[in-house]
């Protein structure tokens, strides 16, 4: 049965009353037209306590009588530092995609239905910020036919893969050349030193197991002595390990390791769902990195996934231009900002917004090239 935008109620909500919605929130997490992990429950509700966002966060939630066909997640803020307050779709630096959570089976009415409700509620401001959003999305379709002035901001191509081949013949296919041989020496010259085996985990305790393994390695490097790593931070080490709890009591979790002669030297943490992996996380210990082992361990990581599900759509979760990424997954999915008019016009208060974001925009990569 084809469900209409005026069919669709909406309601407006603070982030703690969501908890009211679980088992609604994560039927819809589980049946939404593009799947995001990172707007699932089990992510999404550790991720806002550890950020202290909780206080700050609301969200608009779709439902079609009892059903929950849609949520997006936001914060009214001054993005730009100035006193110009936008809806911005919840976005942070361990969710790789700010995409709201759309029904499958009527992913434009809900999507609709979403931005009217911003239209309607004086209470809001009248530009939506969409910051790193998948372009490539029914959701992203169905916000053409909002038929609201929109923009699209720092348009980048996000490493993926997207084929019906299997993991062998896929990576044949994408490493090319010198590449491959260099991989195949570098792997060759390692296994003459130890023993070289790869751990797949993926019930509880394995898993349990192999994210301390991960934890270590990851404080252990560079990142741990910029105080960047999830175990840094208590609250982003307690938020991790809920997190990957939670999902993987639900079969959404798996965590390769590589190991030399029995000691872990790489290790990835997959999340999974509806299809689709994201490749959350990849530590290695960098004593060997001669032997590049977060290549190896990433390789290893899409070979079995596809072997195992071929058509499995892979989203490597990685910045612009990432090497690693772009080595091993051969395909582009479209990402950018996104600024939306919910109030429907092109007028001051719309252009006020992408000339501050192109501002922005200017000023991070000014700041890029001065740290390169």
């Amino acid at each position: 049965m084809k469900v209409s935008a005026e069919q669709i109620r909406t309601e407006r909500v603070n982030w703690a009353e969501l908890s009211r919605h679980a088992l609604a929130w994560e039927a819809l997490a589980e049946c939404a037209a593009t799947p995001n992990v990172f707007n699932d429950p089990a992510f999404a509700v550790p991720a806002a306590a550890a950020l202290e966002a909780d206080e700050q966060l609301q969200a608009i939630i779709a439902w079609s009588g009892d059903t929950m066909v849609g949520l997006m997640p936001f914060r009214r803020i001054n993005r730009w530092g100035v006193p110009f307050p936008v809806v911005e779709v919840w976005s942070h630096a361990y969710a790789p995609s700010c995409l709201p959570l759309v029904a499958k089976d009527c992913a434009e009415a809900a999507t609709i239905a979403l931005f009217d409700a911003v239209t309607m509620d004086n209470g809001l401001p009248g530009i939506v910020m969409l910051p790193n959003l998948s372009l490539d999305t029914p959701f992203a379709a169905a916000l053409l036919s909002v038929r609201k002035p929109l923009y699209v901001h720092g348009g980048h191509q996000r490493a993926v893969a997207r084929t019906d081949l299997d993991g062998d013949s896929y990576l044949q296919a994408t490493i090319k050349g010198s590449r491959r041989k260099r991989m195949r020496q570098q792997i060759s010259a390692l296994k003459r030193e130890c023993d070289v085996t790869f751990e797949r985990a993926r019930d509880t305790d394995d898993v349990g197991k192999s994210l301390d393994v991960f934890l270590q390695l990851e404080s252990s490097g560079w990142k741990g002595e910029a105080g960047s790593a999830l175990q840094s931070v208590a609250a982003t080490s307690e938020f991790t390990r809920k997190a990957v709890a939670a999902l993987c009591e639900r079969g959404m979790v798996q965590i390769l390791t590589m190991r030399a002669s029995g000691i872990p030297i790489a290790s990835l943490i997959v999340f999974m769902g509806s299809g689709t992996a994201w490749l959350w996380k990849i530590a290695y210990d960098e004593s060997y990195s001669r032997h590049s082992p977060g290549k190896h361990v990433l390789m290893e990581t899409v070979r079995l996934l596809l072997n195992e599900q071929p058509g499995l759509f892979i989203d490597s979760c990685a910045t612009p231009d990432h090497p690693l990424a772009e080595l091993m997954l051969g395909e582009r999915m479209a990402m950018g900002d996104v600024v939306v008019s919910a109030g429907g016009r092109a007028g001051p208060a719309f252009r006020t917004a992408n000339l501050l974001e192109r501002l922005r925009g200017r000023a991070r990569a000014l700041k890029h090239r001065l740290k390169g």
